[in-house]
């Protein structure tokens, strides 16, 4: 009998060999991969293995050709597409740089496009029998900037440990409603909310605890001002120590600045481009670190972005 062989790779480590086989035979359930198991028409490294066998790098899983001969790729994976720009990339993180009203996750959302890029890079190279990629922070739809995703589970589990110890930096750029005078900092609290009569799923952003309500950390800092359509105007830069969901929107609003156009935060409409600005512009990293990070990755603003600005709200002497 023949046997088709794939290699574990670094990726791959610590899985449970009944997933991953399904990652093969996709329509097959669980009992008759234990069957498969059972009767050595799957085995590692040339032998007979348990279902909860965790695989490691350099193991080599062999099955049976014939049980493979009626599995086609699925239309999503061999679908091709081109990626928004991308800032940076190495053997662990894939940092783009996310145009306007692309949703991040869900069905026809970045994250499936930069899967199918990840796959076909993995088919070419064969590095990962299991490994999926996918966003490693949030972005609302409607903001731009940078958005980083795992290449790596080395990569992912880095990224996510100092995302939750705060050690990576966030920074944004947007336009406020109102003429915002200084820097703020802002420490307030955000609990999700469940209205089922909204159309848009927001946040209720309070400057009290509540029980379910996480605290959110902002810095805003005004960079220059301007006028749209007779009303004052705030370009500022935020920097955001928390990244709970929604936070810059929810945080501005309950202090009198929310962005400009942003009605699901009681600002006023605007009709333009774009229904608000918000720009993840910069990334910044620890010194030291085990990725081979820059210090510091940075997205220019979007062309819609600087026109609404300087053409829109007169805003024209500022750096970004």
């Amino acid at each position: 009998m023949d046997f088709v062989d794939f290699s574990v790779g670094k990726n791959d480590e610590d899985r449970r060999l009944d997933k991953v086989i399904r990652l093969f035979l996709k329509d097959a359930p669980l009992s008759q991969i234990y069957k498969l198991l059972r009767k050595g028409l799957i085995k590692v490294n040339h032998k007979k293995s348990n279902p909860d066998y965790r695989i490691q790098q350099n193991d080599v899983i062999s099955i049976a050709e014939f049980l493979l001969e009626n599995q086609e790729k699925s239309e999503h994976q061999i679908k091709k597409v081109e990626l928004p720009q991308i800032i940076f990339q190495n053997e662990h993180l894939l940092i783009l740089n996310k145009p306007y009203d692309i949703a991040v996750h869900g069905k026809n959302s970045l994250a499936e496009d930069v899967q199918s890029f990840f796959e076909s890079k993995n088919e070419q190279n064969n590095s990962s029998l299991s490994f999926k990629t996918g966003p490693l922070h949030r972005l609302d739809k409607k903001t731009t900037g940078l958005i980083a995703f795992s290449w790596s589970l080395e990569g992912a589990r880095w990224f996510s440990e100092n995302i939750k110890n705060h050690t990576i930096k966030k920074t944004y750029k947007t336009i406020l409603q109102g003429h915002l005078q200084k820097e703020e900092v802002w420490e307030d609290f955000i609990e999700e909310t469940h209205d089922n009569l909204s159309s848009f799923h927001t946040v209720k952003a309070s400057s009290t605890s509540s029980q379910n309500a996480k605290n959110a950390y902002s810095i805003f800092t005004p960079i220059s001002y301007g006028k749209y359509k007779g009303m004052d105007v705030t370009f500022a830069q935020v920097q955001i120590k928390t990244g709970r969901m929604h936070q810059i929107r929810a945080q501005s609003a309950l202090h009198n600045f929310p962005l400009l156009g942003d009605i699901a935060y009681n600002a006023k409409k605007i009709n333009e481009t774009c229904d608000l600005f918000l720009h993840a512009t910069k990334l910044e990293f620890p010194q030291e670190n085990p990725l081979n990070l820059p210090q510091e990755l940075s997205a220019p603003l979007p062309t819609e972005f600087l026109e609404f600005l300087t053409k829109s709200c007169d805003i024209t002497k500022f750096e970004v």
